[in-house]
């Protein structure tokens, strides 16, 4: 069997032995850019107020997302 193979086998079976599979991927979750608790991370630490944090970490969520659909928008007129 190739490396490829094998490696898809370990990792279906590592995920077979995995009771909670949401804690197993909260990490890597959180410090996706499409997370907003990765944006309220990146808040200005001059805002300590949680709500104000929270809603300064869904606006940059949302300007991060607008950026990514006019970069895509982008891209399909310049192959169409």
């Amino acid at each position: 069997m190739g490396h490829e193979l094998n490696g898809r086998i370990g990792a279906l079976e590592s995920w077979s032995r995995t009771t909670d599979r949401a804690a197993r991927t909260a990490k890597a979750r959180k410090a996706s850019p499409a997370s907003v608790d990765y944006w309220i991370d990146r808040v200005d630490d001059a805002i300590t107020d949680p709500h104000q944090r929270r809603k300064a970490g869904e606006e940059a969520h949302r300007a991060y997302m607008l950026r990514l659909a006019a970069a895509s928008a982008k891209a399909r007129r310049k192959t169409a």
